[in-house]
């Protein structure tokens, strides 16, 4: 599956490859972006991103992890990362991830978080075949608690986890969607396109 590629109208997402490994540090390093994030370390070393690229090859062959580079499809540009991350603890519909992301503060504001998560949402669903998706924000992170509503997660609820970036704990929103769900969300989606055409 090292072919993946996912294409939505303004992003293109591809596995990690050594050559994105600095610019997905320098990314990483921003504070606005690394305490977000919380587990990512804050300043990320081209080292660590370098770490993930390895891994890369033998998650996707496994099945585990998908982590991806989030690339501008007008420019090539890298603007940050995405993923999904197989649960330890697995649902009843079978395999489950967690759907991530996270984006080079320049490139905010403009609904890519959204353009993201809904595409790699649909992808794990319609390729993996997952059973369900889980997702997670830090409860000051109010912009992709919103992204991950509008693509139609549900809340779940709010736990106290350590994150490594802020040296500290705090509090984590987090949120799930099932394949029934999901299918409504396609559902729905659909019929406002239908209508706005």
């Amino acid at each position: 599956m090292s072919d993946i590629a996912i294409e939505t109208g303004r992003l293109e997402m591809r596995p990690l490859a050594p050559g994105d490994a600095d610019a997905l540090a320098r990314i990483a390093s921003d504070e606005r972006v690394g305490l977000k994030l919380g587990l990512v370390p804050c300043p990320c070393s081209v080292a660590e991103v370098e770490s993930w690229i390895a891994a890369a090859p033998a998650q996707i062959d496994a099945g585990t992890d998908y982590l991806l580079t989030v690339r501008d499809r007008a420019s090539g540009t890298i603007i940050g990362s995405a993923g999904l991350d197989e649960l330890i603890e697995q649902g009843i519909s079978g395999r489950e991830y967690d759907l991530g992301y996270w984006f080079d503060p320049a490139w905010w504001g403009k609904g890519l978080g959204s353009e993201c998560a809904l595409a790699l949402r649909d992808w794990a669903f319609e390729t993996l075949k997952t059973g369900g998706l889980r997702a997670s924000c830090l409860m000051d992170n109010q912009a992709s608690a919103h992204v991950l509503e509008k693509a139609g997660f549900h809340y779940m609820n709010t736990v106290l986890k350590y994150r490594p970036a802020r040296r500290r704990t705090a509090l984590v929103a987090q949120f799930r969607m099932d394949k029934p769900r999901w299918e409504r969300c396609v559902r729905r989606e659909r019929n406002t396109e239908g209508v706005a055409a």
